[in-house]
This record gives C-alpha cells, structure tokens and sequence, in this order.
C-alpha cells in the first residue's frame, strides 16, 4: 500500500516534461535563421532593361524589410535575392464557374549567399515558388501581393537548397 497521494508523484514526472515541451514549442516559434542578415536585390539584365524591375523590387524590398532583413545597398551582402517571374499565354480550364480562361502566374523569390553566381536563368540556391491562376495575368495587385508571398514563404521555409512550392490562390482578386 501506498503513503501518501499519488499526484506529487506525477508532477515529479510531468513538470519536466511540461518544461521540455514547451521548449520544443518555443523553439518552433523562434525567430528565422536569416533575421539581421543583409542582402542584395540582383535582376536580370532583361528585368532592368524592360523597366519590369521598378514593379518588381518595390514590393519585394518591403517584403524583405518587413521580415527583419536588412538592404546592403552593394558588395558584401549576406545574401543575394533574385526574382523569377514566369506566366503562360492562357488556357481553358474548367472552374466551379463553368469554363473560363485562365493564365498561371509564377513568382520564385530566391535566396542564395552573395557569392553565389545566378544562372542565366535565375535559379536560387534556394527559393520559394508560388502559382495563381488568374483570368487576368497583368494585374499588379495581384503581382505584389504574390511576390509578398512568395517572400514571406522563402523566410519561413529557408534552407541552403531547395524549392518550395505553394499555392498563390489567396492573391486571386475577387471580382
């Protein structure tokens, strides 16, 4: 027979283990590997050339700053960070609304060491993709706020290499 109650007994496990839980918890809500790190927007020589880049790096650069990165402004950044735009010429596709002809859009923001040189085709070490279909695929609302997506995604999913891919369908403007 037993002297005394049970419970003290139990709290002398489950403290512990209470503590180390919500460490674990608080771990998975610490801040991001690349808070404070400084970076670099790099566009390709066709972005810049097109004027493209000035819808581009307004959005991109608050997005950047918003998450706790800093501008270098030049050389000797911590990171390097690329924007790859791409978008077909339409299709149809059947929705809940019938058929409807819809463009995919696909913004790819990377992240990639400084002294990492981006192919011509500007693949990132590491980068975050998100995909909208759009029946109307030149609307800059829905542009800036892929790109914010997309930035907020390549933060929280940061690894050196890799794509991650998402779903861009909550930019979708609402008719």
């Amino acid at each position: 027979m037993r002297n005394g109650p049970l419970f003290p007994s139990l709290a002398r496990i489950a403290l512990p283990v209470l503590f180390w839980l919500a460490a674990i918890c608080h771990g998975s809500t610490a801040a991001s590997s690349l808070d404070g790190k400084t970076y670099i927007i790099q566009m390709s020589s066709s972005q810049a050339s097109s004027g493209y880049a000035s819808y581009l790096v307004p959005p991109l650069a608050k997005a950047l700053n918003k998450a706790g990165l800093k501008s270098k402004g030049g050389p000797g950044a911590d990171l390097a960070i690329n924007i790859v735009t791409n978008s077909d010429v339409g299709q149809w596709m059947t929705t809940t609304s019938g058929k409807e002809w819809l463009y995919t859009v696909k913004i790819t923001v990377g992240i990639s060491p400084e002294d990492y040189e981006i192919p011509y085709e500007g693949t990132p070490q590491f980068g975050a993709e998100v995909t909208l279909l759009t029946p109307n695929g030149d609307r800059e609302d829905e542009l800036v706020c892929l790109i914010d997506l997309a930035t907020k995604n390549a933060i929280a999913h940061y690894k050196p290499t890799g794509l991650h891919k998402s779903s861009g369908q909550a930019c979708l403007r609402k008719q």
